[in-house]
């Protein structure tokens, strides 16, 4: 049996991103809905506290809130956003275009259609963009049903099956003058189908991996039976009965967008295996045909001597007709550049046959084997007892990391590499390190281990003693480890804390990767702790003094200043008087004209003098005035006129007196 996969299967953009929001999000996020039709992630994510709502009425004010790939419509981020919470959007970027789509659509007056299943999420979604207004079909029959319209715009679901959208859109071109058609398919899911197509028209049965309630898996298994092809539809490898390959030569697995790799490598290894076992028995059929009573049989442990050495192999008498044969890669792992190099004539060795079947007169025999018998021992301890065991990478392939446990060889699934997500383990090829063994099976050579399990208890442990230097008021020392459309997660020394955007600066930012990048090193101050949820406030502003403050300290009231006009409103204008500072000038100290308007006396971009008259520091208002400047200006000239006339007056008494005298 031969197993063929896919050449494109499994995770797609869209997904692969929601998934990595979802895994980064703090633990207590919500997600409306399931974060993807897979049962098996959803149920990981939930052990992470990221689990699933069926309504926004479910999530307390405040709280985050993470919005699936399928999407949601306009309505939800308004709710969300009167309950203040705090959105992650998932959404992928193709359904985001079929609902900007299908709203342009609508604003041109234009009849929408939307190809694609009336219940599913993402339908609902764009249906939602289109104003509700849409015509949902998913059938040749509904099309054929339509009345004639003069002008229409298409909307596809990304996931739907390619050959029936173009049995449907033939259809609607007969139906309508104007057909308007945005081919909102996704690239990904045009590959997948494909490429299952070209294989199932190649394999003998096809397995079709994904959740049940999935759209695409299930069009991907649909396809599959229509290229004649038995196909089976799982979800996990658990589902696979191995009678329905009987007979069969080659087998072709492919699944859907919604389906992680760990899934996917786990049906492969099972029918590898299936594949195993069958040459095994054939190889056993085999040997019943020969008669040599002396031999003993496949997985026997003998005693021998070695003959003969050479480069290549030693000779062993095991006590038959025909030397055995041991060769140096049965000698050791990894194996010796010569066979000389490791054995020496006359070395008394135990063994285990390798292969009783006749091929040149010879017996295979193995220290390997022999040595695996140990390894295997020592393996499964360490399963039973929770213990660790030493690993060292070899080679990386599709679904993980091969490596090997001293003679053995295991595997390290992608999801298991690591805490965070990667997309390769490759930069684990050559390194030696500790793993955790979650799987084991010696007999179908199965061992499935997790680096990540001991990463995770590694922070378990510094997240415990990080939690108790931690408390409401502390400066701390983080690095910035993920940034966030809406902030950025800080690891404390084993435990993240989340800098909202509001709290990073006094000024207005765009955004958060304009002033904070991955590695940055800062100090931080703990404004809140949530120590049940797990949940710690940042802030970075707190720790800097508030430049406001900084420069009202420079002013006070009375002073006059020169102030450039910013804005124009209906009861006076704003004036910055200071980078930091602006101030208002209500109109009533503009003019004393009753009825007059702002724009008819003064412009922005006009610099003017104005007198500080008041400044409220709690609220952060500064009130400006131009009469009472002209005021003291008035008042500042009578003063010097009074002076003036009073000292001609001194001066003409002290002429007259001198005059009279």
């Amino acid at each position: 049996m031969n197993v063929f996969i896919a050449d494109a299967c499994g995770f797609c953009y869209g997904v692969r991103r929601a998934i990595e929001l979802a895994s980064h999000a703090a633990s207590g996020t919500h997600t409306l809905g399931p974060i993807i039709h897979n049962p098996q992630v959803v149920a990981r994510l939930a052990e992470r506290g990221v689990s699933p709502v069926a309504s926004l009425d479910e999530v307390s004010t405040g709280e985050p809130l993470l919005i699936r790939s399928h999407g949601v419509g306009p309505e939800v981020y308004e709710k969300a956003s009167e309950k203040h919470l705090q959105v992650v959007d998932a959404t992928c970027p193709h359904v985001k275009k079929a609902q900007q789509d299908a709203k342009k659509i609508i604003e041109k007056n234009k009849n929408l259609i939307i190809i694609g299943e009336k219940a599913h999420p993402e339908v609902i979604s764009i249906s939602q963009w289109g104003a509700n207004r849409a015509i949902i079909l998913d059938r040749e029959e509904e099309a054929r049903a339509l009345p004639h319209m003069k002008e229409a715009g298409v909307v596809v679901q990304t996931t739907f099956s390619q050959e029936q959208f173009k049995r449907i859109k033939a259809i609607l071109e007969s139906k309508v003058d104007d057909l308007e058609i945005d081919m909102t398919i996704c690239t990904a899911t045009q590959q997948r189908q494909q490429a299952a197509i070209e294989l199932a028209g190649k394999m003998d049965a096809m397995i079709v991996i994904g959740g049940k309630n999935s759209a695409n898996t299930g069009r991907l298994a649909q396809v599959c039976k229509e290229q004649g092809c038995p196909t089976y539809h799982v979800e996990t490898a658990a589902e696979l009965d191995t009678a329905w390959f009987r007979g069969m030569k080659n087998i072709g697995i492919t699944a859907g967008a919604s389906t992680p790799d760990w899934i996917i490598q786990e049906v492969v290894k099972i029918m590898e295996n299936l594949q195993a076992d069958a040459t095994e028995v054939m190889s056993e059929e085999l040997l019943d045909q020969y008669d040599y009573e002396e031999n003993p049989k496949k997985g026997d442990v003998v005693e021998g001597t070695v003959i003969s050495v050479n480069d290549d192999a030693a000779y062993v008498s095991i006590g038959t007709k025909a030397e055995a044969i041991l060769p140096k890669k049965e000698m050791a792992v990894p194996e010796p550049a010569k066979a000389s190099d490791f054995v020496k004539v006359g070395d008394k060795l135990t063994v285990e046959i390798a292969n009783n079947i006749k091929d040149e007169g010879s017996i295979v025999v193995s220290l390997v084997k022999m040595k695996k018998v140990e390894d295997w021992k020592e393996v499964r301890d360490a399963f039973e007892n929770d213990q660790l065991v030493e690993c060292t990478g070899k080679e990386i392939n599709k679904a993980g990391l091969v490596v090997s446990i001293k003679s053995l060889r295991g595997f390290i699934p992608l999801s298991q590499g690591d805490i965070r997500f990667v997309k390769s383990l490759d930069y684990l090829v050559g390194q030696t390190f500790q793993v955790k063994v979650i799987d084991i099976d010696e007999h179908k050579n199965r061992l499935v281990l997790s680096r990540k399990a001991v990463l995770e208890k590694e922070r378990e442990a510094k997240r415990e003693e990080a939690m108790e230097k931690i408390e409401e008021g502390a400066v701390l020392e983080g690095t910035v480890v993920k940034i966030m459309p809406y902030g950025a997660f800080i690891d404390l020394g084993g435990v993240e804390g989340l800098l909202h955007i509001s709290d990073i600066s006094w000024k207005r930012i765009s955004s958060v990767d304009a002033v904070l990048k991955q590695g940055d090193k800062l100090q931080v101050l703990v404004q809140k702790f949530d120590k049940e949820r797990n949940r710690i406030s940042l802030s970075l502003k707190a720790l800097q003094k508030n430049p406001w403050i900084a420069a009202i300290e420079k002013i006070e009231v009375g002073d006059v200043v020169k102030g450039e006009v910013k804005k124009l409103l209906p009861f006076g204008a704003i004036l910055a008087i200071d980078p930091e500072l602006q101030g208002l000038l209500h109109i009533s100290e503009l003019t004393e004209k009753r009825g007059a308007n702002v724009k008819d006396l003064v412009n922005i971009g006009d610099i003017m003098n104005v007198k500080i008259i008041g400044i409220d520091a709690d609220k952060k208002k500064i009130s400006l005035s131009v009469l009472a400047l002209q005021k003291d200006e008035e008042e500042q000239e009578v003063h010097d006129y009074l002076e003036h006339a009073k000292q001609q007056e001194e001066s003409a008494t002290i002429g007259d007196a001198v005059e009279d005298k």
